[in-house]
């Protein structure tokens, strides 16, 4: 046990932050696992598993790399700025297609709980420390049909939460892991529906975060990580040179407790003539406490360049926050 009143407050925090992703995971540890990277996705009320066409791809179904040339995708949150300045997440990911390999890709999260005061039992002061979390990951796809991708990620995951001199047992509160996800996406041929032709359908599965539970103090105290099902759907109804209408849902399964509720995703984008995107959708998360609405604007510049912002809820006793992030693809 932490010996500071300090630490209250950053526990705390740890029990917002793992309530405010609108992604209920039941009891886990690891949330930087839990946070969804792309302002984009974000603004499509998270609703991104059978899209993943960009190196966030890495987080939201791998298998999508497998349909990505070259990307670069990068984004910066603050996390909770009513509560503290210096609690913000970090996303850095790439990819890019190798002949005769397929698609090779690797990300950077990081998570950072800002900088807290260690004072002992008898108020003792014991020093500043900071807490965060890191996962890089590794990631590979390939295309086993020409619409028909499977993907997966091996990640690493590290937390330091305090060193040994801010704990009762004298021990750093420590904790590192492995973990792998699995993807599959599938870009539908066209059919008729009662003489209706449907095309651009996409149909994405992720399974993620499967691995052993990470302990820090006490073994006895594991924390699983935040495995989750995801299923859902992208679909373009309308497709021309002057812009074109995306319609996308998705449901999640969280795999650490199978008696916690099921959340979803619904989300829509209009892209104007390859140069702004705007962007709604809704989440619904019971057990989060989060039912509202998600909206952004994408700018794109010579079909390279990607800036995108999202606006979504957490839970109703926080407010809303920013999401930006910034693509390239070349």
């Amino acid at each position: 046990m932490m010996k500071t009143a300090a630490v209250c407050a950053l526990a705390a925090l740890l029990v917002v932050l793992s309530t405010a992703p609108s992604l209920a995971q039941g009891e886990s540890g690891a949330q930087c696992l839990i946070i969804q990277p792309s302002a984009r996705a974000n603004g499509l009320g998270q609703s991104y598993v059978a899209i993943a066409d960009d190196a966030t791809g890495i987080w939201w179904n791998p298998a999508g790399l497998a349909f990505v040339n070259r990307s670069i995708d990068l984004m910066h949150s603050q996390l909770v700025p009513e509560l503290a300045s210096d609690v913000f997440y970090e996303y850095l990911g790439g990819a890019g297609k190798v002949k005769g390999l397929g698609t090779i890709g690797g990300s950077l999260v990081y998570l950072t709980y800002g900088d807290w005061e260690a004072r002992d039992q008898d108020n003792n002061y014991l020093g500043d420390y900071s807490s965060w979390e890191i996962a890089p990951t590794l990631s590979g796809a390939v295309q086993v049909l020409d619409n028909l991708g499977i993907g997966m990620n091996l990640k690493f995951v590290y937390i330091d939460l305090a060193p040994a001199s801010a704990t009762v047992e004298n021990q750093a509160g420590r904790g590192h892991t492995v973990a792998f996800d699995v993807g599959g996406l599938w870009k539908v041929p066209d059919f008729n529906v009662l003489g209706y032709r449907v095309s651009r359908l996409n149909l994405g599965l992720c399974i993620s975060n499967l691995g052993p539970a990470i302990s820090f103090v006490n073994v006895d105290q594991a924390a699983a990580l935040p495995r989750n099902f995801r299923l859902g759907f992208a679909y373009t109804p309308y497709y021309d040179e002057a812009g074109r209408l995306m319609v996308a849902a998705e449901f999640n399964k969280p795999l650490v407790d199978f008696s916690s509720k099921n959340t979803y995703h619904v989300g829509a984008e209009f892209v104007y003539i390859d140069l702004i995107a705007v962007r709604t959708g809704y989440v619904y998360d019971a057990a989060g406490n989060i039912k509202d609405l998600t909206y952004g604007l994408g700018f794109s510049f010579n079909k390279r360049y990607r800036l995108d912002w999202a606006s979504i809820p957490q839970s109703q006793d926080l407010g809303r926050v920013n999401r930006w992030s910034l693509g390239f693809t070349f």
